[in-house]
């Protein structure tokens, strides 16, 4: 076995790891949606993170849920945060009880976590496919 099969090793393992994070993903989505609350808010300020190398946009939201209580946190993972601007009236969801579980009622997260996860899922089965094939032909000569 030479080099070149150790390099079947990178699609392999980083389909793995892009189908676990997005199924991880798709799950906590799955369940905000499912169990969660929907309430009004208003983006009342944008924060900015350091994500990777680049800095990330994120709306800070302020709303009140069915208790009465007001929160305002950060919205993390909201694509074109720019787009929002200060006093925009937008959805959100959130756990009973964890208001920092909040995110927007949008099913842009969840698709998104979709597309990453069927990905994954071609990258790391696509490769065992190969390797399975290129075993089978060297063993078994036609």
């Amino acid at each position: 076995m030479s080099v070149y099969w150790l390099l079947a090793l990178l699609p392999f393992l980083g389909g793995l790891a892009l189908t676990a994070l997005e199924a991880r993903n798709a799950v906590t989505e799955h369940l905000i949606r499912r169990l969660g609350r929907v309430a009004e808010g208003v983006v009342t300020d944008h924060t900015a993170s350091r994500e990777g190398t680049y800095a990330a946009l994120h709306p800070v939201v302020r709303w009140t849920d069915a208790e009465g209580a007001e929160h305002e946190y950060a919205v993390p993972g909201t694509t074109g945060a720019h787009r929002l601007a200060e006093g925009t009236r937008v959805r959100v969801r959130h756990l009973p009880g964890a208001p920092e579980s909040v995110s927007l009622d949008s099913p842009e997260r969840y698709r998104t976590a979709l597309l990453g996860l069927c990905l994954g899922v071609l990258l790391w089965v696509g490769t065992l496919t190969a390797v399975l094939f290129r075993m089978a032909t060297l063993l078994h000569p036609f």
